[in-house]
This record gives structure tokens, sequence and C-alpha cells, in this order.
């Protein structure tokens, strides 16, 4: 028409073509957005897979850690629990107790510092956290790591004390036995049982043990009895320790060793390595099997 601009046309070919690029991009737009998705999706799920092993492996980890074991090393104001324990110990020798008198039972803690307090036959100038006090008991005091929990073990206050034992023998106050020697006119054998003392005097109840004795952790109670017995009798025969009778004022007994027991050393200081224990290694905490007495 007159006065009027005519609109351009795109032949019907040109309009095809356009139409299929616009179908085209936006498929791709598509596709994009699709992996986009899937990769979010896929990274999401993987953090939260990994949040959650992180907080399952927490919650194992606090639910299978050993539980803490005593005696205790003391904290800084001195009142942390279970850090003095006592265990009564009786070592007997075919017919009697053995002691520093045969047949007392009881003993005095062979090293002493010079200030007199109790230390370790390795090094006189270490304190002993596992030590007597001339009463059969043993005292756990431990001021280091080395002698305290798992480590407060029958062998560790046999090292500390300077003396040897194992499951066929021990050579104790003087004394030196093993399976085969004889025991008066009988073969003598290493025999040893364990009981919780039941707060009296009275008789005892013990457990017979099978394994070596130096691994034994000690516990508060404990009492423990290492015999050297000749074939033919039980060590259900020779009774309680006399030791036995001390673990009721054990914690009234922190007297320094007596006179003449002390040498010349230099004051006690806390080791820098751990102290040697002779030919047998350190002991782990081990529960020895048990057969109940007869």
């Amino acid at each position: 028409m007159p006065g009027m601009r005519s609109g351009r046309t795109l032949p019907a070919g040109n309009l095809l073509v356009v139409t299929n690029a616009s179908r085209a991009k936006r498929k791709r737009a598509a596709v994009r957005s699709a992996k986009r998705s899937r990769h979010n999706t896929w990274w999401y799920g993987l953090t939260a897979f990994v949040v959650i092993l992180g907080v399952a492996l927490v919650i194992y980890a606090r639910a299978t850690a050993p539980t803490p074991v005593g005696p205790f090393l003391q904290n800084a104001s001195g009142t942390k629990k279970d850090t003095h324990w006592h265990a009564a110990l009786g070592m007997y020798d075919c017919d009697h107790w053995m002691g520093d008198t045969p047949g007392s039972g009881v003993w005095n803690w062979p090293n002493a510092s010079a200030s007199g307090s109790p230390s370790r036959a390795s090094n006189p100038s270490v304190y002993a956290g596992l030590h007597s006090h001339d009463d059969g008991v043993i005292h756990m005091e431990p001021v280091t790591s080395d002698e305290a929990g798992k480590n407060a073990t029958v062998g560790t206050y046999f090292d500390f004390g300077g003396w040897k034992l194992s499951s066929t023998g021990y050579s104790f106050l003087g004394t030196t036995v093993k399976n085969g020697d004889k025991c008066g006119s009988a073969t003598g054998t290493l025999q040893w049982e364990v009981g919780k003392w039941n707060g009296t005097n009275g008789k005892q109840k013990y457990t017979v043990q099978t394994g070596n004795p130096r691994n034994y952790k000690l516990n508060d109670g404990d009492i423990v009895v290492i015999a050297f017995l000749p074939q033919g009798k039980s060590i259900a025969s020779i009774g309680d320790p006399p030791s036995v009778k001390n673990l009721a004022n054990a914690l009234n007994v922190e007297t320094a060793p007596r006179t003449g027991a002390a040498t010349t050393v230099p004051p006690i200081v806390p080791p820098t390595t751990k102290p040697a224990t002779g030919t047998t290694a350190a002991p782990n905490a081990v529960t020895p099997t048990t057969t109940p007495q007869p």
C-alpha cells in the first residue's frame, strides 16, 4: 500500500534453519544443566558420606578406646584418686614364708637413696614407685609412666628390687630356685595364685594361676602368692601370707627403709630414660589364664 513500508519476509528455508538452531542451542543448554546437576548431586553426596564416615570413626574410637587403669600419676593439685595402691605379696620356699627373717614373710626394701627413699636397683638415684616398707606389701605410688597403669606389674616390682622372676623360678632375698630343683627330698616346681583382700585378717580366697607371674597387672587390694613347692604339695595348703595382716595399715606405713639399708647416692631425680629391667622385656598388662582352686 502507498505510504507503508513493506516488512522483510524471510524465505521459508531460512525460517527452518533459525528454528533448528534455536532448538539445538536450547538442547545444548539443557544437557549442560543436567551435567551440572548430576555433578553437584555427586559432590554433595560425597561430602555427606565423608562427614558421616568421620563422625562414625570418632564415635568408634571413643567407644573402643582402652579404659585408663591405675595406679595413676598424681596431678599437680595432689587430689587425684587411685594414685596410691597396695597389694600383699607372699613368697614361699619349700616349707616356709620368705623374709628378712625366715618364716616372717616380710622384708625391707633393699635399695635406698641418700635421703632414705626407696630406689631402683638399676639406678639408686631413681625413685622406685613400686616398693615395700618392711611389711611384705607392694606399695604402688608411681611418679613416672613406666611404673604406672599397665606397667604396675609384679615383674616391675621385682626389677626395681633387683630380683628375678619367671614362670619356672625366682631369685629373691638370696634364694634362687627353678623347676626341677630339690625341695627337701622331692622335686620342686613354681606355683602361684591371686586373691582379692576381703578386708579382714581371716582366711582369704584365691585362684590358682598359670603363665608368668611377672606379667600379672597389680590392682589395689590384690594378694599374690608365689611358691616353690615339692611335688605333691598344693599351694592351697600353705594358707595366707603374713603380709595380708599389714594391708589394713598400709597407708600409714610410709617410713624409710631401716638404718643400714641405704647407701650414699645422689638425690633422687626423675629418670630421663626407661631404666633397664634385666633380660626380660618390660611386660604388658596381661590377664593370666586361671584355674579355680579345688
